[in-house]
C-alpha cells in the first residue's frame, strides 16, 4: 500500500455526519438566494427565475358533450387574438415579456401594465400576476 493514498478511506474517519447537513444547508441558501432574487431585474438570467408564468397560448379547442357551453373557447380564442405577453412572479418582483424579445421586470405592476394595450393583454395577466404575488407568495417567512 502506498505512504501517500488519496482515496476516500483515508478522509473517511474526519467526514462527519454534521458535515454532509452544512453542504446541504449551503446548496439550500445559495439555491433559496437565487430563487428571491428571481424576477428583480431584466439582467440576463435573472428573468429566467421565477415562481409562476402566465401567457397566452393558441391552441386547437377540444369538444365534449360534457361542456355546457362548447362555443365558450372560440369566444375566448377571439378576445386573446394574436396576443403574445408572459408574466413571470417572483418573490419581489413581475417580469413582462410582450413581444418575444427583451424582457421588462419591475416589482411596480402598474408600471407594467401602463406599457402594454388591450390587444396584448385582454385578460390583464399582469393584474392576475400581481394578485398572485400579494395574495399567495409571502417571502418574509423565509
Amino acid at each position: 500500500m502506498p505512504r501517500f493514498s488519496l482515496g476516500y478511506r483515508r478522509w473517511a474517519p474526519f467526514f462527519g455526519y454534521h458535515h454532509l447537513l452544512m453542504l446541504l444547508i449551503a446548496a439550500a441558501i445559495i439555491l433559496l438566494s437565487l430563487l428571491l432574487a428571481g424576477c428583480s431585474s431584466s439582467s440576463p438570467g435573472i428573468p429566467n427565475i421565477f415562481l409562476i408564468s402566465f401567457y397566452y397560448s393558441s391552441y386547437t379547442p377540444t369538444y365534449s358533450p360534457t361542456q355546457v357551453d362548447p362555443d365558450i373557447v372560440t369566444a375566448i380564442a377571439n378576445i386573446v387574438g394574436t396576443a403574445q405577453l408572459e408574466v413571470r412572479v417572483g418573490y419581489f418582483g413581475i417580469c413582462m415579456n410582450a413581444d418575444g424579445g427583451s424582457w421588462l421586470c419591475s416589482n411596480n405592476a402598474t408600471a407594467l401594465a401602463e406599457r402594454v394595450g388591450v390587444q396584448q393583454d385582454p385578460f390583464n395577466l399582469v393584474w392576475v400576476a400581481q394578485t398572485f404575488r400579494d395574495m399567495v407568495v409571502f417571502p418574509y417567512l423565509l
